[in-house]
């Protein structure tokens, strides 16, 4: 119980995600993320030559369209 925990406090106190990190929350692909960011359905921002990252409120906003 502990380490869900630790994973839930560790989730809240992120500010990005990690496209790897989204499709496990999401329970998709990494290949579904990057294509939800080309459409437009997933906000991301390219740094550099690194990944995307995913601002907390961009997914937010996502879990709660997704909800409805």
């Amino acid at each position: 119980m502990a380490r869900r925990e630790e994973k839930m406090d560790f989730l809240q106190n992120k500010r990005f995600f990690l496209p790897d990190e989204v499709a496990a929350i999401l329970a998709l692909s990494r290949r579904t993320i990057y294509r939800m960011i080309r459409d437009g359905r997933l906000a991301g921002i390219k740094l550099g030559l690194g990944p995307y990252r995913i601002p907390r409120g961009n997914l937010e906003s996502l879990l709660k369209t997704e909800d409805r």
